[in-house]
């Protein structure tokens, strides 16, 4: 904290100043953010503190005070480019998206030799759909570091959603020379193929029958049977607290999803799932050996961790086209399934299907999907890349999922 003129004790307001930030460090915002704003009435014009403040106050769940304090201390220090960075943070995640491109924009005009600006104004940019933008954004920021894959994978799905399938497909390929088996390089790609009519090229690198897989999994000894272990799951799922309708950036819709299972101290049945589907992932490898002609197949990983998630939908309940950007390969176990999904065969009401990609109002061609009907006890394995999604039914009865994906270790 740079010493105030306008106190005869300096040197006690830097040791408050330094005791807040060690609580901050220690992960207590409470006592940091009493400690800032004890500060702030001593030096209310501090951006130092003011901007600390505000990042306390977003771990505490309080974006407006977060907002307010941090805009303050734009408006203080109006060169403060971190102050200006956490601004365009607090606001993207209160949904201000045009005020949060507003402060990333500052950055780029204050530090135009960074790629910060430039990538985090792109990505808002993407979301307020102004695709042009966001690659003119992108490229400013490959001028300064033309080797970040990340950003050659941000500019390749602009450039699809600009409409712009060959440059779209230049960018994958640069990603993917810097980040081999990239996942959402691989969508971006199968979708640019699509619509610039190379079916072969799409079919080759969707492959619906040699990889995906489904297999129907044994419930574990210590169930009588499989009916029990999937009630079990259910009522452990069902119960989480995690559990959230239509949680905010994803695509579950009309429906609820819980946060990452693998996390909890105690699992319950969720452990023994994680084992089936573990060997299942095993299984998966051994008869899907290394090809090194196949992106997906030449970069298999040796170690991974799981992310694995709950799905609970209700009547027109449904997941929209997505992929599993953090995974290499995915997965969903059905716990429960609606009679009316198995019993009527010429439909495919609660289905899932691959191979849709996103909405994209600039895309004309006809998708290449195939569907599988689900049932309890089975569970399905895809790359992580595969764009899928599920129809919506109409029930009484709830279809309940548990999806996971496999994420290579670092």
């Amino acid at each position: 904290m740079a010493k105030s003129a306008n106190t005869s004790d300096s040197s006690e307001l830097q040791a408050m100043f330094e005791q807040a930030a060690a609580a901050h460090r220690q992960g207590d915002f409470e006592a940091a953010a009493s400690q800032y704003a004890h500060l702030l009435t001593k030096i209310p014009d501090h951006p130092q503190i003011l901007n600390m403040y505000g990042l306390a106050c977003v771990e505490l769940g309080d974006l407006s005070a977060a907002e307010q304090a941090i805009e303050k201390a734009t408006k203080t220090n109006p060169r403060y480019v971190d102050a200006w960075l956490n601004l365009g943070v607090v606001r993207q995640r209160a949904g201000n998206l045009d005020a949060a491109a507003d402060a990333y924009n500052q950055i780029r005009n204050l530090e135009p030799n960074s790629p910060t600006g430039h990538i985090n104004y792109g990505n808002i940019c993407q979301l307020l759909n102004r695709f042009e933008n966001a690659v003119s954004a992108y490229a400013q920021a490959l001028t300064i570091t033309p080797h970040d894959s990340g950003v050659w994978n941000s500019i390749s799905r602009a450039y699809l959603y600009a409409g712009n399938w060959e440059k779209a497909l230049e960018a994958t390929n640069r990603c993917l020379s810097l980040s081999p088996g990239n996942t959402g390089a691989l969508a971006i790609r199968s979708a640019a193929l699509l619509e610039l009519g190379r079916t072969g090229e799409v079919n080759e690198l969707v492959d619906f029958d040699r990889l995906i897989a489904t297999v129907d999994l044994k419930p574990p000894p210590t169930f009588a049977n499989l009916e029990a272990f999937n009630a079990a799951l259910c009522a452990h799922c069902t119960s989480h607290p995690s559990l959230t309708f239509e949680p905010s950036e994803n695509t579950t819709m009309k429906g609820h999803q819980t946060g990452n299972l693998s996390k909890d101290e105690d699992q319950g049945p969720v452990a023994h799932l994680l084992k089936m589907i573990d060997d299942a992932v095993r299984d998966y490898q051994r008869t899907h050996p290394l090809d090194p002609t196949h992106p997906f197949l030449s970069s298999q990983p040796t170690q991974w961790t799981y992310d694995i998630w709950a799905t609970v939908l209700g009547s027109q309940g449904h997941q929209a086209s997505h992929i599993h950007r953090s995974g290499w390969l995915s997965g969903c176990y059905y716990a429960k399934i609606p009679d009316v999904i198995t019993a009527e065969p010429s439909s495919q009401d609660g289905w899932i299907e691959f191979g849709r990609p996103q909405d994209n109002e600039k895309a004309s061609a006809e998708p290449i999907v195939r569907s599988y009907a689900p049932h309890e006890g089975m569970v399905v394995l895809f790359p992580s890349y595969f764009y899928h999604r599920t129809e919506p039914f109409e029930s009484n009865e709830t279809r309940i999922s548990i999806a996971f994906d496999v994420i290579p270790a670092q």
